[in-house]
């Protein structure tokens, strides 16, 4: 890649001459952004300049600039959320959920999914896309999971139901079957206690529904917040879901 050489002004230059080894870092170069503003987001490739002042480190005199290679983006965007944070758009996290964690029935309800054939499983699954409307998560809510009182499923004392795609992806049981008119159909597995859903059905379109004991599918959905939280997670945003068996994949 070319250098390109530049000359700025003294107060331009934001770091103190400093030695330079091969082993260290001589400066760490963070984000700041004007998104503050609720819901706002913002992107931005910047570039980054050096010069050197020893000769054997220098390859041309004045001051050179090393282009960042992807976009950093900048929101005040994550429901729940009112701190202002920057990201690599272009990288989807992971959930690193464990079978031997607080919710292994939850656990074990995505890894099923996932092996069925529905999407989301890492590395090469196809991702999952946030979805932060509310109504939107609701219908994909009320349609892998129904309401006993509304003609849905039992619920056996101390369990809930629990979806796959989540509720709160595109992919969910409503969202991820538009624009067609009817939801594609749902998929359970033999130890799910819903007897309404077909057994052993494959392929990445419709979704699954389990039936998983109250306080785990709670504590699930909580950690899965937290996830969406700490990785700046927004509408539309990319991510998958790793199923570990507490000491490595599954």
């Amino acid at each position: 890649m070319p250098f390109k050489f530049y000359t700025l002004p003294a107060a331009a230059i934001d770091f103190p001459e400093q030695p330079v080894t091969l082993s260290s870092m001589p400066c760490e170069a963070l984000p700041t952004t004007t998104a503050t503003a609720a819901g706002a987001t913002g992107t931005a490739r910047t570039t980054i300049y050096y010069e050197f002042n020893n000769p054997s480190w220098a390859v041309g005199t004045g001051l050179f600039g090393i282009p960042v290679p992807m976009d950093v983006r900048c929101d005040n965007a994550v429901p729940g959320a009112s701190s202002v944070g920057c990201v690599f758009p272009d990288y989807a996290p992971t959930n690193v959920v464990s079978l031997s964690s607080s919710s292994p029935n939850c656990a074990r309800h995505v890894r099923d999914a996932q092996a069925s054939g529905l999407p989301g499983a890492y590395p090469d699954g196809q991702p999952l896309y946030r979805l932060t409307d509310a109504t939107l998560r609701d219908r994909n809510g009320n349609t892998a999971c129904p309401q006993f009182s509304s003609g849905g499923y039992p619920r056996p004392t101390g369990y809930s139901c629990d979806e796959y795609p989540f509720r709160s992806t595109w992919q969910g049981a409503y969202t991820g079957s538009l624009p067609q008119p009817q939801p594609y159909p749902g998929r359970t597995f033999d130890w799910c206690q819903i007897t309404a859903l077909p057994i052993g059905s494959t392929g990445p379109d419709g979704w699954s529904a389990c039936m998983i004991p109250a306080a785990e599918n709670s504590s699930a959905g909580s950690l899965l917040n937290v996830f969406y939280t700490d990785n700046r997670v927004i509408e539309k945003d990319a991510f998958r879901v790793w199923i570990v068996d507490g000491g490595g994949a599954v």
